[in-house]
């Protein structure tokens, strides 16, 4: 590769020269290749410890009389190197000795090489790596035996304990591995560890291994200490870590794709990667939280932040916090926690302009700007470092936006006519066409609560682009009045936005899912009855083809889930205060964003959680834990209570309660409410001798909780002594919990869990498959155990992984074609010779190898 000629005033010194002529040499860094003797040793070493990472070949321009001499080329290979020096010799070296000057050819030479960069150049928009990243990821490749696909992410200087003694080298952290490398004075130290086999990541502070990184595997664990980035190097290796583990989870297909946009997007202020994949990884989990934060479609991308002050004209104050913008929306956060936030579709936006000062008295109005929706509502910016290219970074997001965005009137004038021709009917929110009796003083209340919410929406606005301030947050608190909980759990989970950018899916879907016979279906109309059974409607077909829809329609449109049990529970509350299509969003929601690997055949992210509960207890309620723990509890508690939201731990029309907390504040809330129940009964289930007792007391506490606001779905008088008004619960669990239990903590604690319990399923699933082969006892069990290691190993490459659940465990380790002939030939003695080919063929169509692979599925080519 040609570089720009710099000067170097040594040629020799960490160099071998392979070939020299009149004005250029070739040469070869020491400890590459055939050098050795002590000056290797120590050019090695240096190149181990070093940050420099220079390419291990170079071709340099000298003049008989000069003392200084530029490189011109450098190359990875030494096939690239010998392909520069044959074209300097065909096409520069004939042209030199027309010169008179030694100067004249130096200046002709740099003149050259800078035209040929050129012209490379105009055919490339911008480098995505850096000459020294793609050195690294050369020798990343070469002394890993890396495939060609396998992305390095990025390095970092570290040392590796090797027994009592820390070996300096460079970790490399790529898409599915992690390595270590380390050269001394000869002797190599090498560490190659898949992602996917990590159990446990932990930073550790101990005396013998003082402010490490522990990395714990099946089989060993390795200690990584004396980081430059300590912090970083541990958030990228929890950030792939994780890749890995919902890879195994979801048994996707393991590709892993790259955000070309951010090298074409307009922005400023960005640093420069040691990689583009670390810039495009560090982007995602920039969105990741983004979408989260503000309740956003997933797919949505971040673009950038800008500080600047938000008028809110509700109490005609300037608030400091950040301004979000990603390619369809309009976000913003307050500086201090939860005092406000926003969000404005760029959809409903009208107009952007300059807003100068206007005599709104505050420091505000400096580097100002006016968003005004089309809803003739205006939301001003201030105190913008650089409003210019804030300006014209929002036009640029407008410009990008389809013409035909979201067109409300056509798409419903499309439903209002459909309706009567696809045979079935969209139902509004069940509750008004089931209608509970309500006694005059609970009337009242309700009343009163939709009088406090229509005032305070009023001030703060109504819908997607309302401000969600402290004065909202202790109104939900309180709890959403029933008449308003539909339109504000849409608001407030996001769901409202999954529905605008959708259009037309439900029905598509509901149509495809009732038409076609899926076997999902029948799982799911076995469960339509058991849902909420005392409500009155589902006691009637209307309400119970409205699940059937939502269920069927949920099921087709993600198949990886497809159906769980809970999901209809939470379905038909949801149908109860919302529209049926807005319902369906709204369990879309909580299965994908709220609640991710909950509702999967193995229910993964209710067993995460699991965990989670069980640390937090241990860590706010030490001594509960350990009885609780003792006992055997924990594991019982948190599957029924998280998978339902608690409806069907607690009464309905308290559950709602928590669930309006749900939707505004995350599942954190769960984690919250989970522990305060546990607080509240710390005397009793301290006393308790077994787990039958102590589950006791937590339903006999559960089932007294009592709402006097809201009507109860059983009209049979309570039995259960009163125990605690929901409203205080959550008002007490916010309370103790609120600032100590966050999303963050949570987030950080899901992902150490996640790894143990993904290792647990794939511990589990090879168990079972080993079980399954030895019942003809052809193969000895340490021989099925390698056989089975080695297939995995197989599949993993592959980008597969062995986690699905099908009618046999052993179905899991499916082979191809391909990786079932690597396998024949490695085993088999007919796989040698002129018919192998043939042989193998055969054998794998008719699948009668081996009685091992008799009994796995393998599929056809």
């Amino acid at each position: 590769m040609w570089v720009k000629p710099q000067e170097v005033f040594l040629k020799t010194a960490l160099w071998d020269c392979d070939e020299t002529s009149l004005y250029f040499v070739l040469q070869r860094r020491k400890g590459h290749g055939k050098s050795r003797g002590l000056s290797s040793l120590l050019v090695g070493t240096l190149d181990s410890v070093m940050d420099t990472k220079p390419a291990p070949f170079r071709i340099l321009h000298q003049t008989p009389n000069s003392e200084v001499y530029y490189v011109i080329a450098t190359a990875l290979t030494e096939a690239e190197i010998r392909q520069d020096w044959q074209w300097l010799f065909e096409n520069v070296c004939p042209t030199l000795h027309s010169f008179d000057k030694e100067d004249e050819v130096t200046d002709f030479v740099c003149c050259k090489i800078n035209s040929v960069i050129a012209t490379e150049q105009d055919n490339f928009t911008e480098d995505e790596d850096t000459i020294t990243y793609k050195n690294v990821d050369y020798e990343f490749h070469q002394r890993f035996g890396m495939p060609k696909d396998e992305k390095l992410v990025c390095y970092y200087s570290c040392s590796y304990w090797k027994g009592k003694m820390p070996r300096q080298g460079w970790m490399y952290l790529s898409v599915h591995y992690m390595c270590f490398y380390s050269y001394i004075f000869g002797r190599k130290t090498t560490v190659k560890i898949r992602w996917a086999d990590v159990t446990e990541l932990a930073k550790t502070n101990s005396l013998l291994f003082p402010d490490s990184i522990k990395v714990v595997t099946r089989d060993d664990q390795h200690y990584f200490t004396m980081f430059l980035k300590k912090s970083e190097t541990f958030a990228l290796m929890q950030q792939l870590a994780n890749i890995a583990m919902k890879q195994l989870i979801d048994d996707k297909s393991g590709s892993f794709n790259i955000d070309k946009d951010l090298l074409t997007k307009l922005s400023k202020n960005v640093p420069k990667k040691p990689s583009f994949l670390k810039r495009d990884l560090d982007a995602k989990k920039q969105s990741n939280r983004y979408t989260l934060r503000f309740r956003l479609p997933q797919n949505e991308k971040l673009d950038g932040t800008e500080e600047c002050t938000l008028w809110t004209p509700y109490n005609k104050s300037h608030n400091w916090g950040r301004l979000y913008l990603s390619q369809n929306f309009i976000c913003f956060d307050s500086r201090v926690k939860n005092l406000v936030r926003l969000t404005i579709p760029l959809r409903d936006v009208h107009q952007v302009e300059r807003a100068d000062s206007g005599g709104t008295g505050s420091s505000g109005d400096s580097g100002s700007i006016l968003v005004t929706t089309s809803y003739h509502t205006s939301f001003l910016f201030g105190n913008i470092s650089d409003r210019e290219f804030l300006v014209h970074k929002i036009s640029e997001l407008l410009a990008k936006l389809p013409n035909d965005t979201y067109r409300e009137k056509a798409t419903l004038a499309v439903a209002r006519k459909d309706d009567g021709e696809r045979g079935w009917t969209s139902q509004p929110p069940l509750m008004t066409l089931f209608k509970t009796n309500q006694t005059s003083p609970i009337r009242q209340i309700q009343q009163k609560k939709v009088k406090r919410w229509e005032d305070h929406m009023s001030e703060v606005g109504r819908g997607v682009s309302m401000y969600q301030t402290t004065a909202g947050s202790e109104l939900v608190v309180n709890g959403i009045p029933e008449s308003l909980r539909g339109e504000l759990w849409s608001v407030f989970s996001g769901s409202i936005l999954q529905k605008a950018q959708n259009k037309g899916l439900y029905e598509k879907l509901v149509n495809e899912a009732l038409s076609s016979k899926n076997p999902v279906n029948d799982e799911i109309e076995r469960d339509l009855h058991r849902s909420l059974p005392e409500h009155p409607a589902f006691q009637n077909d209307v309400g119970i083809s409205a699940l059937r829809r939502v269920l069927c329609a949920y099921a087709l449109k993600n198949p990886t889930i497809g159906y769980c049990q809970a999901m209809n529970i939470v379905a038909s509350v949801l149908l109860i205060y919302c529209p049926e299509e807005q319902a369906f969003w709204l369990l879309a929601t909580i299965c994908e964003t709220l609640l991710p690997d909950y509702y999967n055949t193995r229910v993964v992210g209710a067993l995460v959680d699991q965990g989670v509960l069980e640390e937090l207890t241990k860590a706010h309620l030490p001594e509960l834990h350990a009885k609780l723990d003792e006992l055997g509890v924990m594991k019982m508690i948190s599957l029924s209570w998280f998978l339902t939201l608690f409806i069907s731990v607690m009464p309905y029309e308290c559950a709602v309660n928590v669930m309006d907390c749900f939707f505004y504040d995350g599942a954190k809330v769960i984690f919250q409410v989970t522990l305060t129940i546990l607080d509240i009964n710390r005397d009793k289930l301290l006393k308790c001798t077994e787990d039958g007792q102590a589950m006791q007391v937590l339903n006999d506490y559960l089932e007294g909780i009592y709402n006097d606001e809201a009507v109860a779905l059983s009209t049979e008088p309570r039995t259960a002594e009163k125990t605690i008004k929901i409203q205080d619960l959550v008002y007490q669990a916010y309370r103790t919990y609120g600032s100590s239990v966050t999303s963050d903590g949570i987030e950080h604690l899901g992902l150490k869990h996640r790894l143990r319990v993904v290792r647990q399923l794939e511990d589990s699933l090879e168990r079972n498959t080993l079980r399954a082969l030895q019942q003809d006892k052809l193969l000895e069990p340490n021989e099925l155990q390698e056989l089975l290691s080695a297939i995995r190993e197989e599949l993993l490459l592959a980008k597969r992984v062995p986690c699905e659940r099908l009618e046999a465990p052993y179905e899991a380790y499916r082979l191809d074609y391909t990786q079932f002939k690597m396998l024949f030939s490695a085993l088999s003695p007919w796989a040698k010779g002129d018919y192998a080919e043939a042989i193998t063929a055969r054998m794998f169509k008719n699948r009668t190898i081996l009685s091992v692979f008799d009994h796995m599925t393998i599929d056809e080519k």
